[in-house]
């Protein structure tokens, strides 16, 4: 019996032991623009997740079923988002994955406590907002997002979260400079 989740991007269908997530067509585009768009951004998210994996970080196997669809192997387990508040030590192996990330230039663009699954590790899921960068700037709105969903997903426990991921990010040799550029980046009024 297989699952359909229907995402802003995707649909993703979770059957047996795969997960097949395929870009869905924006009627709004020009049909060639989507098309390119689809197929780039799915290649993207199997080279960033396949050079992640190739540096320490745990995601699932993943291949390109078609020019829009990806499959992936299905990881049992629960979201970080059921767990954190009873184990906040995953906050940290959150840390090293997104320090591991970072460190290869990886920005996730959706950090979330939903976008990690707790297995035997820890692993990070759906890079569709993924993309490459070397400047200070996005690494910070990454893992800016992420203190945002712990705010106001996780309150009760947020500050203590928050320590334990930039506990376990600062084995990124960068993050001093990162997290003084997220000082800046939450200086701004769109980010308050």
């Amino acid at each position: 019996m297989s699952k359909k989740f229907q995402g802003a991007e995707a649909v993703v269908e979770v059957s047996g032991e795969k997960v097949t997530k395929k870009r869905v067509s924006k009627g709004y585009r020009h049909k060639k623009l989507d098309k390119e768009l689809r197929s780039e951004r799915t290649d993207m998210e199997k080279k960033l997740i396949h050079e992640a994996r190739r540096h320490g970080v745990k995601t699932p196997e993943t291949e390109k079923k078609d020019d829009y669809a990806l499959e992936m192997e299905r990881i049992e387990g629960e979201k970080l988002k059921e767990k954190v508040e009873d184990n906040l030590d995953l906050m940290k192996k959150l840390g090293e994955n997104v320090a591991y990330l970072h460190s290869t230039n990886i920005i996730h663009g959706d950090l979330t406590t939903s976008n990690a699954i707790v297995s035997e590790e820890l692993y990070l899921i759906d890079f569709g907002l993924a993309f490459r960068s070397d400047r200070l700037e996005d690494k910070a709105v990454d893992i800016h997002l992420l203190r945002q969903v712990l705010d106001s997903t996780h309150n009760e426990v947020a500050g203590k979260a928050w320590e334990k991921f930039i506990e376990g990010y600062k084995v990124y040799e960068k993050s001093e400079r990162v997290l003084e550029q997220l000082e800046e980046v939450e200086s701004r009024g769109r980010y308050k």
